[in-house]
């Protein structure tokens, strides 16, 4: 039976003809990766930041996270089961945060941004391209195609971040010392000079709605669910 995890990750946004200065100030969304270990009984056995912190709330979200309750329900045997959780938080100046999503599956390791093209840049167009992935035990991505498009984006838009995706890496879940394979959703967001990265949501499975930030694996051999609400 297929299990849609609870929404995790990193997107790609990718503005044109923008400067930092155009983004809100406060709260702004951050996504923390961390590589998690999981013992048999599904309790966290390490914990571990997966890449840089990018804002101030990394410590406490991590305190928080080792209160969480994983579901490793399909792991066969006696051995462990690693995978990479992903959380995007709304997170205000002084390390403030609240926690948008977080989903469990594989990590980007290595990544090509997708082409934004002139003509598109120079025509206003903008908008979401929704790929699926399908993420072979070496991280490789095996296949990639537009799961959805959103507002005015071109086919070749949404050609140029098929093409890209198509040479990212990623570091596996793994199962008993074992790798396996993921398929994830994966959004990129391409976005005019004047335009919020807010307008850039999705919707997923189920008609949810999500951030751009969010990333949906389909089959994630682990899932998560948070203990109390913040």
């Amino acid at each position: 039976m297929q299990r849609i995890a609870i929404p995790f990750l990193l997107s790609l946004a990718l503005p044109f003809a923008a400067s930092a200065a155009d983004a809100p100030a406060t709260p702004t969304q951050q996504v923390y990766t961390y590589a998690v270990e999981l013992g048999a009984d599904g309790r966290i056995a390490a914990l571990a930041p997966h890449g840089p912190l990018p804002g101030a709330a990394g410590d406490a979200l991590a305190s928080e996270i080792r209160g969480w309750v994983f579901n490793a329900g399909d792991v066969a045997g006696e051995g462990a089961a690693s995978t990479y959780l992903r959380v995007v938080v709304d997170e205000s100046a002084g390390g403030s945060y609240q926690v948008v999503s977080a989903t469990t599956g594989p990590a980007l390791a290595a990544m090509t941004a997708p082409e934004y093209p002139m003509r598109d840049q120079l025509a206003g167009n903008q908008g979401m391209v929704v790929l699926r992935l399908e993420v072979g035990p070496d991280g490789a991505v095996r296949a990639s195609d537009v799961h959805a498009a959103t507002g005015t984006v071109s086919r070749a838009m949404a050609n140029a971040a098929a093409s890209a995706s198509r040479s990212w890496q990623f570091s596996p879940e793994q199962v008993d010392g074992r790798a396996v394979s993921s398929t994830l959703l994966w959004p990129v967001c391409y976005l005019g000079p004047h335009s919020s990265v807010a307008e850039c949501s999705w919707t997923g499975p189920d008609a949810q709605r999500f951030s751009s930030k969010t990333v949906l694996p389909l089959d994630p051999n682990v899932t998560v669910s948070y203990a109390a609400a913040r």
